[in-house]
């Protein structure tokens, strides 16, 4: 177990670390210097559907998400669920993935990190992943090393509104204060599959960072688009939490200069319960695949007009 939290604290979120979301010009590591930062806004105009499955290579597999066994802690700067050592972890593959993930932890956001067309979310969960096969300062070193899933959430009332955070909600008074990493939860048996997004193959993925220092680039972000929906009673438990003196505990959002990729899912189903977000949706989704279109277009009749001059040409068939 304390093998375990050790590789927790490497993430950034240990009982140890002594850092504030009021001062996040003062992280350590890549958190000022490097420039593929999370969280971002992510526009939905801008945003390349991968209707080719260059990036997005199919769709996401979930493999034991049902029944996890974790130990829960408030660390100071949240609450995380993690799993057990020597208990069957979930493993996430397919979507944008190379390989197999393996299910490391998940912890929780209030407001969401991520923002979609500048709107943010009550809450956002993030699910974290480590490349299976590779210990963690080892995945931290790599591009590719770690994803991690983010769930946004809605509010409604009603007790069907409940059943997501079912689960988690009765420990969270035992959770209220900041406590010592050796004195988890007892442990208990989650189904992750009901914290995931209504549709799972709806999303948006892109390269950015840990959200919390060291702030590593080495996470393949799966930013679900469809929120999960909890009720208002339960969100109002997270204002009694001490997270170091803070109301809230998101990062500041960064610039998104990379592309941001969504699934063909995102653009089938309706991203607004109106007829005109409906409308909205289509057209935004249609403007990505005709752009694409048209850059893979001038690629091809710039090489037309290359291979008449002798010169060699370039390859298209990886664009759009």
């Amino acid at each position: 177990m304390k093998a375990f939290i050790v590789i927790i604290c490497c993430i950034g979120l240990s009982y140890e670390a002594e850092w504030s979301y009021t001062g996040e010009h003062q992280w350590p590591g890549m958190c000022s210097s490097g420039t593929l930062q999370s969280p971002i806004d992510i526009s939905t105009r801008d945003a390349v559907v991968d209707r080719h499955t260059v990036h997005i290579r199919g769709p996401l597999v979930f493999r034991g998400y049902q029944q996890v066994t974790t130990t829960a802690v408030n660390n100071g700067h949240t609450v995380k669920w993690s799993a057990v050592p020597g208990t069957p972890a979930p493993v996430l593959s397919g979507g944008p993935l190379r390989g197999n993930y393996t299910f490391l932890q998940f912890h929780l956001h209030w407001l969401s990190e991520h923002a979609i067309d500048g709107f943010k979310y009550p809450l956002e969960i993030h699910m974290v992943h480590v490349k299976t096969g590779l210990k963690l300062e080892e995945a931290l070193a790599r591009s590719d090393g770690i994803t991690v899933i983010g769930v946004l959430c809605v509010l409604k009332s009603g007790a069907a509104a409940e059943h997501a955070l079912a689960q988690i909600v009765p420990s969270l008074p035992e959770l209220t204060y900041r406590m010592d990493p050796n004195n988890q939860t007892m442990a208990e048996i989650i189904d992750l599959s009901r914290l995931l997004s209504p549709d799972p193959q709806s999303f948006y993925t892109y390269h950015g960072s840990l959200t919390t220092p060291q702030c590593q680039e080495s996470v393949t972000w799966i930013v679900m688009d469809k929120p999960l929906i909890i009720s208002d009673n339960q969100y109002k438990l997270f204002s009694k939490i001490d997270i170091g003196g803070n109301t809230f505990n998101y990062r500041s959002l960064h610039p998104t200069n990379r592309v941001v990729y969504r699934s063909m899912a995102s653009c089938a189903s309706i991203a607004s319960p109106t007829f005109i977000g409906f409308l909205l949706s289509i057209i935004m989704c249609a403007k990505s695949i005709m752009a694409a279109t048209l850059i893979k277009g001038v690629c091809i009749m710039t090489n037309m007009k290359r291979k008449l001059l002798g010169f060699s040409i370039k390859e298209c068939s990886q664009l759009g």
